[in-house]
C-alpha cells in the first residue's frame, strides 16, 4: 500500500512541476510580449501610400534560432501598431508560389537557415521554381528584407546572395560591440539620432565575395577603431552591420542584429527595422547608392 501512496505522490510532484514550468515559460513569453508593446514605434517613418502585405518567413534548414518565435510576434505587432502593414508570418514555403506571392509588396526573411525552400518531398524542380519566383518578385518592384541568419541562407544561390547582400561566414563575436552609424542623416538610421551606439548580439562577418561597399550603401558596421577585430578574417577589414540595395526594379534591407531575444524589444532596432522595411515597400525614399562607387 505504502508503495502505491508513495508513486501516486511522486505523480502529483511531477504534474506539479510540470505545472510550475509551463506557467513559468507563459509567464516569460507574456513578459517578452509586454516589452514589445512597450518598444514599438508610435506611428511610422512614412506615410503608406496604399494598403501593405509583408510575408514573413522563418522557415530552417540548419540551425534554428530561439529568437524566432519573438521576432515574429514582434514584425507583426509592429505593422498593427503603426499602420505600415499587415503581416502573414509563416514557414509554409508554397507562399513563394508566383500566384500566392504576388498579394505581398515585400518579403521579410526572419532567421531563415540553409536551403530553406526545400519542400518534404524533397522535389528540386519546385524549389528552384520557388527561388525563381522569389528573385522575379524583387526585380519586377517589390521588396526584400532580411535579419540575422537571413545571410545564413542558399549560400550557394547567386541572386539570393546578391539580393540579401551577405553571406555569413562565422560569428566571432557575442559580446557588447561598438557600432559605427555610417550615415547620420540617412532615413533609414533615423532611429539612432546621428549618434554610434553599443549593443550586445551575435555579431556576424560575411564571405569575402559579399557584403562588399561597391554594391550596396552600408548603414551600419562595427567600429573597428574601438574594439579588438583580430577574430575577424575579412582582409579589407570589413564588418557592416546594415546595409540597402535595389535589385532590378525592386529594393533590398538586411540588418545582422537579431540573435538575442531582447533585440526585438529594443526600440532603436525595431525602429531601423521598421524604416527598412518601409523602404523595401516603396513608402520610404531612401538614397541606395553603394558606399564606394564602381
Amino acid at each position: 500500500m505504502l508503495r502505491y501512496v508513495l508513486a501516486g505522490l511522486t505523480a502529483c510532484v511531477i504534474l506539479f512541476a510540470g505545472a510550475v514550468q509551463g506557467q513559468d515559460k507563459k509567464d516569460k513569453k507574456d513578459s517578452a510580449i509586454d516589452k514589445v508593446m512597450a518598444a514599438l514605434p508610435d506611428k511610422a517613418p512614412a506615410a503608406v501610400k496604399q494598403p501593405r502585405k509583408l510575408l514573413i518567413f522563418s522557415k530552417t534548414a540548419g540551425f534554428r534560432h530561439g529568437s524566432i518565435a519573438i521576432g515574429g510576434k514582434a514584425l507583426v505587432m509592429m505593422g498593427d501598431k503603426t499602420k505600415a502593414y499587415t503581416a502573414i508570418h509563416t514557414e509554409d514555403e508554397s507562399f513563394f508560389e508566383p500566384e500566392k506571392l504576388k498579394v505581398f509588396d515585400a518579403v521579410f526573411m526572419l532567421n531563415t537557415t540553409g536551403n530553406c525552400f526545400k519542400s518534404k518531398d524533397g522535389s528540386k524542380d519546385r524549389e528552384e521554381m520557388l527561388k525563381k519566383s522569389l528573385a522575379d518578385f524583387v526585380a519586377g518592384g517589390k521588396g526584400l528584407a532580411g535579419c540575422h541568419s537571413a545571410t545564413d541562407t542558399y549560400h550557394q544561390w547567386k541572386d539570393y546572395n546578391m539580393m540579401m547582400g551577405g553571406t555569413f561566414a562565422g560569428h566571432p563575436w557575442h559580446t557588447k560591440v561598438p557600432v559605427k552609424n555610417l550615415q547620420p542623416s540617412h532615413p533609414l538610421n533615423a532611429a539612432f539620432g546621428g549618434m554610434d551606439f553599443e549593443i550586445t548580439d551575435e555579431i556576424y562577418q560575411f564571405r569575402a565575395d559579399t557584403a562588399l561597399p561597391s554594391d550596396r550603401k552600408f548603414l551600419l558596421s562595427l567600429d573597428t577603431a574601438k574594439m579588438d577585430v583580430s577574430k575577424g578574417n575579412r582582409k579589407d577589414g570589413l564588418y557592416p552591420v546594415s546595409w540597402l540595395s535595389t535589385y532590378g526594379k525592386g529594393r533590398t534591407f538586411y540588418c545582422s542584429l537579431g540573435h538575442r531575444d531582447e533585440i526585438y524589444y529594443n526600440p532603436m532596432i525595431l525602429k531601423h527595422y521598421l524604416a527598412g522595411i518601409q523602404y523595401v515597400m516603396g513608402d520610404l525614399q531612401a538614397d541606395a547608392t553603394p558606399t564606394v562607387a564602381k
